[in-house]
Formats: C-alpha cells, sequence, structure tokens
C-alpha cells in the first residue's frame, strides 16, 4: 500500500473513530444519553474532513519534506 493511501486512511478512518470513542467515553462520565445517530454524523463529518483536506494536505507536506 502507498505511503499516500496510508496517510489518507488514517486521516479518514483511525482519527475519527477515536474522537468518536473518546465523545462516547465522556459522554458516559457525565452520565448523558448515548445516542449512536448523532456519534455516527460526527464520524461521517470528521471522515469527509478527513479524506478531503487533512489527509492530501498532510501527504503533500510529507512529500515536500521529503524533497
Amino acid at each position: 500500500m502507498s505511503k499516500g493511501l496510508k496517510i489518507i486512511l488514517f486521516w479518514s478512518l483511525v482519527i475519527p473513530a477515536i474522537i468518536n470513542i473518546l465523545r462516547i467515553i465522556t459522554d458516559s462520565f457525565l452520565g448523558r444519553g448515548i445516542e449512536l445517530f448523532s456519534y455516527s454524523a460526527v464520524f461521517l463529518g470528521i471522515a469527509a474532513a478527513g479524506l478531503i483536506f487533512a489527509g492530501p494536505l498532510n501527504y503533500f507536506i510529507s512529500k515536500s519534506q521529503q524533497e
């Protein structure tokens, strides 16, 4: 798997999953209700941002540092 694809997958799958897990843990500690529908919307939003902005941006930054 190419380095660019790994970076984009990391920013579009791993980071949103970590953020949602932290949100679920925080909400359970605070005693709020856990609604999976709201977490899925946040996951998809962060995944789209990672796919469109963060992944390619970090790929181009790492590529420019190699040169």
